[in-house]
C-alpha cells in the first residue's frame, strides 16, 4: 500500500511517523572515570531498546551546516590525525569530540576529557603528565596523568587556548610521540593517545600575539572542524527547543508566537542559553503541559538589541516551517498535524495548497532538481534486509535519493552496515537490487533510518527514475535534467 510523498528539507532518513530529532553516535564501549570538572561520554547511547535515549547528550541536527560538520567528524574519526574543533562557547564542541571518538578505531578505549581552563596553572603539568610519590608536598602516592589514563584511547583537551606556554612545549613533545617524565620521576613514560582539542578562541590570532605556539597550533590543527553558531542554524533552534520541552511535557508544543520569538533571537550563548530559556519557560508557564507561548519565554534584558525584526515575508516563512515540521513529526498525517498546530484540518489543507502553488510558481510549474533531492516517497513495501551476513524480512516505510526508513523485528546496531534488497518498481530489471548503507536512526518500535552509501550509477539512476514516477503520482510536474 502506498502513501503520498513529501519533499521536506528535514532529515530524509526518518522512518514514517517517528519523531527523531537527535543525532545518535555509535555506542561507546568504554566509559572512563570522571576527571576533575570534565564530563565523560554518557552511558545510554543509541542502541535499540536497551540503551535508547541519551537525554541531553543527544545532539540535535536539522541544519545542513551542522550535518556537514558531523559528516566530516565521522570521516576524520577513522584517521589518526589530531583534530581541532573551533566554535563559540555552547555550540556543542564537546559532543562532536565524543562523536569522533565513538566513530574511531579507538572507540573501545577510554575517552578522557579535561577543561584546560578549569585546572589551576600550578596543577596543569601534574594533572596532564602525572607525578611520583614525594614529588611535592602532599604527593603521598604515585598518580598517573591524564595522558596515561587515555592510553590507547582519546584525550579531549577543551579550551586548549588557555593552556600556559610552558605546558605547551611539553604537550608538543608528547604529541610528537616523545616519551616524557612524570613530575618528580626518573623513568620515561610512553603513551599512544589520539588528541582532539577544542577552543572558542582564534588560535591563529593568539599565535600572532605570542600567546600560543605556532608549532603546537599546526600539530593540533591537522584537521580543523568549525562549528557554526546557533544563530546561523534556525532549524536546530526549534529542534533543540522541542527536545527540552518534551523531556518535561511530551505532549506540549510551542505556539506560533513562541516559534517566532525563538527564531528571531540571536542566541549569543548558543545551545546552553537556548536550553536555559526553554527550561525556565517550562517551570514558570501556567499551561506548560499544553503549550509554551511567546510570553512564557523570558529573554535577557538586552533582547531588543539582539533580536531580529522579521518582515511579513519572514513571518510567512516561520509559519510555513512550523506547518511542515508538524507534518513531518506526524508522519504526514494531516489530522494530527492540524491538532498539534491548533488549527482545523481544512485550514491546514488550504495552507498546504498555498505553499504548493507558491513552490510550483517559483520553479515554473515543476519541482526543481534541487527540490527532488528532498522528496520522500511514503510506502509500505515488503523487502529483504541484509545485515551481519543474514537475510531477513523487513518493510520499506519511506525512501529518498539519500536513504530510507524501514521496520524489522531484527535488532540492528546504530552505525552498522546494512543493505536493502528489493526489486525497484518500474525498473529496467526485475532482479532484486541491493542498496547498501548504514544504520543512522533507530527507535524502540523496530524502525530504522538507513543512509545510502555510494550506489552504482545504474542503480542510482533506476532509483531516481522510480522516485520521479512517485512524484508524478503525487501530482507534481518534475523538472528533468537538461
Amino acid at each position: 500500500m502506498r502513501r503520498s510523498g513529501h519533499f521536506y528539507r528535514g532529515n530524509s532518513l526518518l522512518p514514517y511517523g517517528i519523531e527523531l530529532l537527535h543525532y545518535k553516535p555509535q555506542p561507546q564501549m568504554h566509559s572512563p572515570p570522571k576527571t576533575g570538572t570534565s564530563t565523560n561520554a554518557p552511558d545510554d547511547e543509541a542502541l535499540p531498546h536497551s540503551r535508547a535515549g541519551q537525554g541531553e547528550a543527544d545532539l540535535v541536527i536539522r541544519s545542513a551546516s551542522l550535518q556537514r560538520v558531523m559528516k566530516l567528524a565521522e570521516k576524520v574519526a577513522r584517521h589518526p590525525a589530531a583534530v581541532l574543533i573551533v566554535g563559540e562557547t555552547g555550540t556543542g564542541k564537546e559532543m562532536i569530540a565524543h562523536t569522533i571518538h565513538n566513530y574511531s578505531l579507538r572507540c573501545n578505549g577510554p575517552l578522557i576529557d579535561v577543561n584546560c581552563a578549569a585546572i589551576p596553572e600550578h596543577l596543569v603539568e601534574s594533572e596532564l603528565f602525572g607525578y611520583e610519590k614525594g614529588a611535592f608536598s602532599g604527593a603521598d602516592a604515585q598518580k598517573p596523568g591524564l595522558f596515561e589514563m587515555a592510553n590507547k584511547g582519546t584525550l579531549f583537551l577543551d579550551e586548549i587556548g588557555d593552556l600556559d606556554l610552558k605546558i605547551q612545549v611539553k604537550l608538543l613533545r608528547v604529541l610528537d610521540g616523545v616519551p616524557y617524565y612524570r613530575l618528580g620521576g626518573s623513568k620515561k613514560v610512553s603513551v599512544d593517545v589520539r588528541v582532539v582539542a577544542a577552543t572558542n578562541h582564534d588560535l591563529q590570532d593568539l599565535v600572532q600575539k605570542g600567546r600560543f605556539r605556532s608549532d603546537l597550533y599546526h600539530r593540533l590543527a591537522q584537521f580543523k572542524l568549525e562549528v557554526p553558531p546557533l544563530r546561523e542554524r534556525p532549524e536546530d533552534v526549534l529542534g533543540i527547543a522541542e527536545q527540552v520541552l518534551r523531556q518535561h511535557y511530551p505532549e506540549s508544543s510551542f505556539s506560533s508566537d513562541a516559534v517566532e520569538a525563538l527564531l528571531s533571537y540571536a542566541w549569543p550563548g548558543n545551545v546552553r542559553e537556548l536550553k536555559n530559556v526553554v527550561f525556565g519557560a517550562v517551570l514558570q508557564a501556567k499551561d506548560a503541559h499544553l503549550e509554551i507561548s511567546g510570553a512564557d519565554l523570558r529573554f535577557p534584558d538586552s533582547v531588543s538589541s539582539s533580536r531580529r525584526t522579521p518582515a511579513a515575508a519572514d513571518l510567512d516563512q516561520v509559519e510555513k516551517r512550523a506547518v511542515l515540521q508538524a507534518l513531518e513529526k506526524s508522519g504526514g498525517n494531516q489530522g494530527k498535524a492540524a491538532e498539534a498546530l491548533g488549527i482545523s484540518r481544512r485550514t491546514l489543507i488550504r495552507k498546504l495548497k498555498i505553499y504548493r502553488e507558491a513552490g510550483l510558481e517559483d520553479s515554473s510549474g515543476s519541482l526543481s532538481l534541487n527540490q527532488q533531492r528532498y522528496y520522500r516517497a511514503q510506502l509500505e513495501l515488503p523487502i529483504k534486509m541484509k545485515y551481519a551476513g543474514e537475510l531477513f524480512d523487513a518493510v520499506l516505510l519511506n525512501i529518498s535519493a539519500g536513504g530510507a526508513g524501514t521496520k524489522t523485528e531484527k535488532l540492528l546496531k546504530s552505525g552498522a552496515p546494512v543493505a536493502l534488497v528489493f526489486s525497484i518498481p518500474e525498473g529496467a530489471s526485475e532482479t532484486p537490487a541491493e542498496l547498501s548503507g548504514r544504520v543512522t536512526w533507530t527507535n524502540k518500535g523496530g524502525q530504522y533510518g538507513i543512509q545510502f552509501g555510494d550506489l552504482p550509477p545504474a542503480l542510482r539512476t533506476s532509483l531516481q527514475r522510480w522516485l520521479r514516477t512517485e512524484m508524478k503520482k503525487d501530482g507534481w510536474d518534475v523538472e528533468m535534467r537538461a
